[in-house]
């Protein structure tokens, strides 16, 4: 499986940054979907360490 992140709201919104320089400011939101630009983790654990990296206090898994 494979995971991507996204935010909590009614309407999902994706965070698009480089997983080679995650930081606090590096990073924006798309309102598409687009497997292109998004980046894909291998697992939760990964996604979960993107997200705390990002300074992220709540946010979603969504499974691929």
């Amino acid at each position: 499986m494979k995971y991507v992140l996204a935010t909590t709201e009614r309407v999902v919104r994706w965070y698009v940054f480089d997983p080679k320089t995650v930081s606090t400011t590096t990073y924006s939101l798309s309102e598409v979907l687009d497997l292109n630009i998004v980046p894909i983790a291998g697992d939760k654990a990964t996604a979960k360490l993107w997200a705390q990296e990002m300074g992220l206090k709540t946010w979603r898994y969504v499974r691929l």
